[in-house]
Order: C-alpha cells, then sequence, then structure tokens
C-alpha cells in the first residue's frame, strides 16, 4: 500500500485534514483535483490488542522504602516523654487508667481520651490504647464512686498497689459499660490502630501473678472479652494470652515479655501458651503485637548479645509471632539517644520486619481499541506478600497517574493476602489518551484506615519510581521499522485511498481499515 507523507505535497495535506471524517458536500466530485479517491471516513477502534511486560530486572525489592508504613514497627509512648531519637515510629502507646474515661455518670472519653487522639493524629501516628485499672507502683485506677462499693486487696510485688475484686458486678457492669461506649464512639476511627483488652489484672495483663486467687472467674473474663467483641467490629482487638473464650473470638494477642518468653519450651510462654489453646494460626485472621522486654531492649541488637531461654532470637521470636509492633521505648529514649551504630542498624532491620510487606512480582499494562488518540488500558499486577503478617485492615491496589481525572482502585480487598501468597490483580483504567503512558503510572496501596497524611509504600523500587513515592511503572509503546520512528496513536501520514496510517499497540502500522501500512507493509 502506498503512503503519502504529510508535508510531501499540497495535496496530501488536503488528504490529511480529509482522513478522519467525510468530506463535507460542496457538490464538487470529491478527490479530482488530488486524483486521489477519498474513501476514508471516521477510523473505527482498532481490534489489535498487545500486551507487554515490565522486564523483572526493573522491579528489585527495597524494602528500606518501607520504613514509614502504617500500622507495623516499634513504638513509644508520649506519656513517658518526646523521643530524642529519630528512629522511625507511625504508632504510639496510650496507657490510660480507667478512672480517666469513666464516672458515675458514664464514660467521659472527651476529656478522657480524645485529647490523646488529636495528638496522636497531629504527629501522623496511630494509636494503640490499652485502659488498667490497677498498675503497680502508680496511683489506683478505679473510678472513685466505685471505691466505697468495690473492696480490693493491697500488695507490695512489683512497686505496691491494690487488687479490685473484678468479679464484683458493679466494676462488671462499669467495664462493660465502658467498653461499649468505646466502641460505638471510636470503632473504625482512623487515629485507633489496635485496642488492648486491659483493665483485668496487674498491668491490664489479665494476670495477679503471684496472687493467681485475685484474678477473676472465667465468667467475668468472658464477659470483658464478649463485650469488646461486640463493641468492635473494624478496629483489631487484642488480649495479652488466650484465656476464657477469646479464641472463639475476633480477638488476637499482645506478648508482653517479647523476646524474653516468646518461644521455647514453658508452658506459660506465648506461643507455647496459643499453641496449647489451639489459636497458633489466629494471626491470619487477627492482629499480633505486643512490647519488647524491657531489661532485654538495651541488649537485643547489640553484637555481642548473647541468646538463651530469656534472651532470645528477636528474628526468630517475629517469625512465630507473626507480631505486627513492638512497645520499643529505647529506640527512642533509651540511654538519651536510643540505639546507635551497628545496633541502630539492626533495630531498624527488625522493625522492618515486623508486619505485612507487599511488593510487585510482575506487571503487565494490555491495550486494546486503539482510536482517535485514546485506548483502551488494562494494568495487570502479580502482587506478593512477603511479610510475615497481613494487613489487618482493607487494603487495594490503586494506580494513579497526573493524566487520569482520579486514581483507579482495584475492587480486590488485600487484607486476606497472607505471608507467602500472590495474587494477580487487574485494574481496568477503561480508555484513556495514549499520552497517560508516556509518562510512569503510580502504583500504590490505599485502605480506609489511614490517615491523609499516611502512605503505604510497596517494598518495590523501579527505574520509574521517584524517593519516597509510590511505585512508578512504565512501558514503551511505539513503532520502529526501517527509519522509522513514532509513539502509539502517531499518524505518519496518508495511505493512497486517504486513510490514517498510525502506530497500533502491537508495533505496526497500521490503516484505519486494519491493514498494514507504511514501513510495516513495505
Amino acid at each position: 500500500m502506498s503512503l503519502i507523507r504529510p508535508g510531501a505535497s499540497t495535496a496530501s495535506l488536503a488528504l490529511l485534514l480529509a482522513c478522519s471524517s467525510s468530506p463535507p458536500d460542496t457538490g464538487k466530485d470529491t478527490g479530482t483535483e488530488t486524483g486521489v479517491d477519498l474513501t476514508c471516513e471516521t477510523c473505527p477502534a482498532s481490534t489489535v490488542s498487545a500486551t507487554q511486560a515490565v522486564s523483572p530486572d526493573d522491579l528489585p525489592t527495597q524494602v528500606e522504602r518501607t520504613r514509614n508504613n502504617p500500622l507495623k514497627g516499634f513504638m513509644t509512648s508520649y506519656l513517658w516523654g518526646e523521643p530524642v531519637s529519630d528512629f522511625p515510629d507511625q504508632m504510639e502507646f496510650l496507657y490510660l487508667p480507667m478512672s480517666e474515661l469513666w464516672n458515675e455518670d458514664g464514660e467521659t472519653l472527651d476529656t478522657g481520651l480524645e485529647p490523646y487522639l488529636v495528638a496522636a493524629e497531629g504527629r501522623g501516628h496511630h494509636a494503640v490504647l490499652r485502659v488498667y485499672i490497677d498498675y503497680p507502683n502508680k496511683d489506683y485506677g478505679l473510678p472513685d464512686y466505685l471505691r466505697t462499693t468495690v473492696p480490693c486487696s493491697p500488695y507490695s510485688e512489683y512497686g505496691g498497689g491494690c487488687s479490685p475484686d473484678y468479679d464484683h458486678p458493679d466494676l462488671l457492669s462499669a467495664m462493660v459499660g465502658l467498653i461499649a461506649a468505646m466502641g460505638e464512639r471510636y470503632d473504625g476511627d482512623t487515629r485507633l490502630g489496635f485496642l488492648q483488652v486491659g483493665l483485668l489484672g496487674f498491668w491490664g495483663e489479665w494476670h495477679t501473678y503471684p496472687h493467681t486467687e485475685w484474678f477473676p472467674s472465667e465468667e467475668t473474663q468472658s464477659a470483658v472479652l464478649n463485650a469488646f467483641d461486640s463493641a468492635f467490629s473494624s478496629t483489631q482487638i487484642q488480649v495479652r494470652r488466650a484465656a476464657a473464650n477469646s479464641v472463639e473470638l475476633r480477638i488476637g494477642f499482645h506478648d508482653d515479655s517479647f523476646a524474653y518468653s516468646t518461644i521455647g519450651e514453658e508452658s506459660w510462654f506465648f506461643v507455647p501458651g496459643l499453641e496449647s489453646a489451639g489459636a497458633s494460626e489466629r494471626w491470619q485472621e487477627v492482629s499480633i503485637g505486643g512490647e519488647l522486654r524491657p531489661e532485654l531492649q538495651p541488649l537485643v541488637f547489640e553484637e555481642d548479645y548473647q541468646t538463651g531461654p530469656f534472651a532470645q532470637d528477636m528474628a526468630e521470636c517475629i517469625n512465630a509471632t507473626h507480631a505486627s509492633y513492638l512497645l520499643n521505648y529505647y529506640a527512642f529514649n533509651g540511654g538519651g539517644q536510643g540505639y546507635l551504630g551497628s545496633a541502630r542498624t539492626r533495630a531498624e532491620e527488625a522493625a522492618i520486619q515486623l508486619g505485612y510487606q507487599l511488593e510487585i512480582q510482575a506487571a503487565e499494562a494490555s491495550l486494546s481499541g486503539l482510536q482517535d488518540g485514546t485506548v483502551e488500558v488494562e494494568i495487570n499486577i502479580e502482587l506478593s506478600q512477603t511479610g510475615v503478617a497481613p494487613f489487618y485492615y482493607p487494603l487495594f491496589l490503586e494506580v494513579g497517574s497526573d493524566a487520569l481525572s482520579s486514581a483507579v482502585q482495584d475492587e480486590e480487598d488485600l487484607r486476606t493476602l497472607l505471608p507467602g501468597q500472590s495474587r494477580s490483580l487487574t485494574v481496568d483504567l477503561g480508555r484513556v489518551p495514549v499520552d497517560l503512558l508516556s509518562t510512569p503510572l503510580q502504583i500504590g496501596l490505599v485502605s480506609p484506615m489511614l490517615q491523609s497524611t499516611q502512605q503505604l509504600l510497596l517494598a518495590t523500587e523501579s527505574p520509574w519510581t521517584e524517593e519516597g513515592g509510590r511505585t512508578g511503572l512504565q512501558w514503551d509503546f511505539g513503532c520502529t521499522a526501517e527509519e522509522t520512528t513514532a509513539s502509539l496513536g502517531e499518524v505518519i501520514g496518508l495511505t493512497g485511498e486517504g486513510c490514517d496510517c498510525r502506530c497500533d499497540v502491537d508495533g505496526q502500522f497500521r490503516a484505519c481499515e486494519e491493514t498494514l501500512c507504511g514501513p510495516s507493509a513495505e
């Protein structure tokens, strides 16, 4: 098929203008002046399709990109002081007495909890909350109006305190009332990342050792657990151990002696306790957190750290528990400086190891229906979960670009994507301008639990990724034949029949009747 190139003659320019629509009815025999029969009407959408993959070499893993991802990692409590180090933190711990949140008139959340959540959000953090009644060596946390009716047992261990009668009906009613009020107010609140059951036992840690006879009955334990399960259907809940009926509920666990009594042969250690309760796989649906044992915090990342029965390997403990976060005050304030040198490096590696991690294993763009400078585009992504835990809230893949009026989200919820699994996702961008493909597309993850200042990055860093930004992906759709190079959809001339010869999605030059033209036909 012959080709008339634009600019070749005055006649060819006239043909170029006539290509995309029927010539106007002038009463003249159109084409007689040029000697060419103009048969080209508006070009229909091309029936040619093509798929192009990004090279695996262009999809390297760079886990350091995820160091600021939300809802995972190490955290401190700002109630204990502002951090002095710049260790990455996306959460903060709130340890509050029941007396701040409840009185004889009911909840006092506006004054007792809300200011702390406002402050946490201002720092770009999710809060992790635990309410206590009896915290050794601190002021008694029982609401004042209950102190005359609910007896308590004094003790001297751990600095001393008074353990209330948790089975007392007035106290149980108050605890259940507070739980219901918190659920009504804060379930699904983007400022509250995880909620620890607390309330019962020393520090709210669900034990009164060595005074085991003071711990509440299983009926009271179940009443508290059931109240949390009923009040919170979205926010992740955790309890210190697999007590009462917790395994049957939507409740996870937190290990507050992490790396001290996490793994091993002792039945009361954290992982053996979960195993004996039939809860060793609960991490697949509910979250695990905890606190790095305080006396181990300064030691565990030192080069000369010696492991033993009560000084356990951090990586092994993280893998065994599938923990998402750990309270680690030392990382932020220890010694007035936090971790330094190689200890800091190892601490950051451990923090990144916690929780979820998602990365792109393969990426393809499928194009079809080229027409009038637009094209149908589907982006196919194979996404892998390479962390130790799922992301426990709704999570969706999103494709964005400055050339799109708004980013496009895939409908598949990725919170069910477990470690070691991959999932193939297709994001249909619809019909878009071909110029969309001339710049990288931005691939990210979004969740309704993220705050406006937070972003969740993939652990994949491509050549098109800007520092600190979403993973960029780009494909080179165009045509090259002999000495002619054209971008997708570009018209390089007209056929002898007066039709566009354009660059199609498969890299071939085609006329609008989809026969090869130009260099492709030569």
